[in-house]
């Protein structure tokens, strides 16, 4: 079963001579359960792709089916109830906040949705993601490699169905970096998530069951099919 469908998509920015098409036609599907590493050069449209499959950009063309939802159909708060409930976001750059403790930054998304935490379950993600002692200390308090674990907290704290990851190891050293693979790849397999990471670094990309390769807009090779 896939969990995303992509038909025709199409992303044009500026008009006129300053208009830029960052994807051009770009058909994509994505099995329930997997784990997809989006590979290519900058500006190459990669992480103009993951935003869209989040609903944070919307396509100039074509069609977008995430978790069940045409993106098409939903105004923006139907968007955002979709982000907070069905997807995770891992940054580059964190986006923790910083007067809040770590327990307040992974239930912000659930706070924000009015939503219960399931305390059990996050205490267990914390564990898993080696924070299980950082729980009461704030963000200046951590390492870039600890922060980037929190942002992973965050994100799978209303149990989303898919992870959506921009250069999930892109401000982290080579050890830390790999270490976060390792907890994404362990926490995918753990909560039976679907995982789709935009990243520069084909080692690690390498450790996924299927990359994409973009160029200038457009998927230009597919290595593996992702069926878990």
């Amino acid at each position: 079963m896939d969990i995303i469908s992509v038909k025709g998509l199409c992303k044009t920015y500026g008009s006129g001579t300053a208009q830029v098409k960052a994807l051009r036609g770009v058909d994509l599907d994505i099995a329930a359960g997997s784990f997809t590493a989006i590979i290519g050069r900058s500006g190459s449209g990669k992480t103009t792709l993951l935003r869209i499959l989040g609903g944070l950009e919307r396509p100039t063309s074509g069609s977008v089916m995430v978790c069940g939802d045409n993106l098409a159909k939903l105004d923006d708060d139907a968007l955002c109830r979709l982000r907070r409930r069905k997807i995770g976001f891992v940054f580059q750059d964190f986006r923790l906040l910083d007067d809040l403790t770590v327990w307040e930054n992974v239930l912000l998304p659930l706070t924000l949705d009015k939503a219960q935490p399931d305390k059990p379950y996050l205490t267990n993600i914390l564990q898993l993601l080696l924070l299980g002692d950082k729980a009461n200390a704030f963000p200046s308090e951590l390492s870039g490699g600890e922060k980037q674990r929190v942002a992973m907290a965050r994100a799978y704290a209303a149990k989303p169905a898919l992870l959506l990851a921009d250069e999930p190891t892109g401000n982290l050293d080579r050890r830390t970096g790999e270490e976060v693979m390792r907890l994404l790849q362990t926490t995918q397999r753990e909560l039976h998530q679907t995982v789709v990471m935009v990243t520069h670094d084909l080692e690690l990309a390498r450790q996924t069951q299927r990359i994409l390769q973009i160029s200038d807009g457009v998927i230009v090779a597919d290595a593996g099919r992702d069926v878990p």
